[in-house]
């Protein structure tokens, strides 16, 4: 069964990281670029909230009738065939999940100015993974009050 309520607190919890992320993009990716401070803070943030929302799609998929995705870019796209998020929220959620493998397992070197742009995109985009979660969490109890 689906645990709602630790996927509200997963999302939840991201909401200490906006005050720093925000900080973050109201810089220049060339600052980005030219400062490790700033660079470690980024390459986190990311990586936090980025688990985040891979850790709430492996949670779904685990409880529904989908095989286990074979990547973790898989997994965005299963929660698209779920109907829990939108297609075009899938399609973002894959590129932040592509851009934390690069951050996370140092699969390429960094580009910053790419960074910064998924950065960017997550701090604008986020709440809509959010929004849609929540309401895709709202139908799902509603259904499990008809079934008792």
């Amino acid at each position: 069964m689906i645990d709602t309520f630790w996927i509200r607190e997963k999302l939840l919890s991201s909401k200490k990281y906006w005050p720093k992320l925000k900080e973050i993009i109201s810089k220049t990716s060339e600052d980005l670029e030219t400062d490790i401070d700033l660079q470690l803070k980024a390459e986190r943030i990311f990586e936090i909230l980025s688990q985040i929302l891979l850790d709430i799609c492996t949670h779904i998929i685990a409880h529904s009738k989908e095989p286990p995705p074979q990547t973790y870019s898989d997994c965005m796209k299963k929660l698209d065939n779920l109907n829990v998020i939108t297609p075009q929220t899938a399609e973002k959620a894959t590129s932040w999940v592509k851009m934390r493998d690069i951050v996370v397992h140092r699969y390429d070197t960094i580009n910053y100015r790419l960074l910064f742009k998924g950065l960017c995109e997550l701090y604008e985009d986020f709440q809509q993974f959010q929004k849609e979660i929540l309401t895709w969490i709202k139908a799902q109890e509603k259904i499990e009050l008809f079934q008792v």
